[in-house]
C-alpha cells in the first residue's frame, strides 16, 4: 500500500497533469475540444508528443515514452478504432498502464468511438476489469454543462 502523503508529495513535483496517449488519426479531437477544456478552461498542464512536451520528440523511442510518462500525475488513453489496431499505441498504453496502476493512480480512458470489447487492446480490458479508470465517452462539442466534460473535469481531480 502506498503512503498517502509520500504520494501526494510525489505527485505536486511532476511536471505534468496528464500523460495523453493517442493515434494521428484522433489529432484534431485531442488538440481542439480535449486540450482546450483541459488546458485552456481548466489549467492542466498536458504532455502531448507531437508538440515535443517531456521526453517525446517525432520518432519517440520506447525509453522517451516511459521517461515521459514518468513526469505525469495521470494518464488520458485515447480510444478509437485506429488505437485498437495500432501495435505503437498497444504499446504505449501497456507502459502507462503498469506505471500508474503500480502508483495505484489513475487512468481516464475515453472511447471516441463505438467499438466492441473483442476490440479492445488486452491491457485496457485488464485495466478496465480492475475498475482502475474513468471511463467516458467524448463529445465532440465543448459545452461544459455537457455530462461528458463534467466526469472529465472530475476524473481529472482526483
Amino acid at each position: 500500500m502506498t503512503n498517502p502523503l509520500f504520494r501526494r508529495s510525489k505527485e505536486e513535483a511532476l511536471e505534468y497533469d496528464a500523460y495523453v496517449a493517442y493515434c494521428d488519426g484522433d489529432y484534431k479531437w485531442v488538440y481542439g475540444p480535449l486540450r482546450s477544456f483541459l488546458e485552456e478552461r481548466r489549467n492542466y498542464k498536458l504532455l502531448l508528443s507531437d508538440r515535443g512536451d517531456g521526453d517525446v520528440r517525432p520518432g519517440q523511442n520506447r525509453l522517451a515514452i516511459s521517461n515521459s510518462i514518468s513526469k505525469c500525475k495521470k494518464m488520458i488513453l485515447i480510444i478509437s478504432n485506429e488505437f485498437v489496431n495500432n501495435e505503437w499505441a498497444s504499446y504505449e498504453a501497456t507502459v502507462g498502464i503498469e506505471h500508474f496502476i503500480g502508483l495505484q493512480a489513475k487512468i481516464i480512458v475515453i472511447s471516441l468511438e463505438s467499438i466492441t470489447k473483442s476490440e479492445i487492446p488486452q491491457c485496457v480490458m485488464q485495466m478496465v476489469s480492475l475498475d482502475a479508470n474513468d471511463h467516458i465517452r467524448k463529445t465532440d462539442t465543448l459545452n461544459e454543462n455537457n455530462i461528458f466534460w463534467k466526469c472529465l473535469d472530475l476524473a481529472m481531480k482526483r
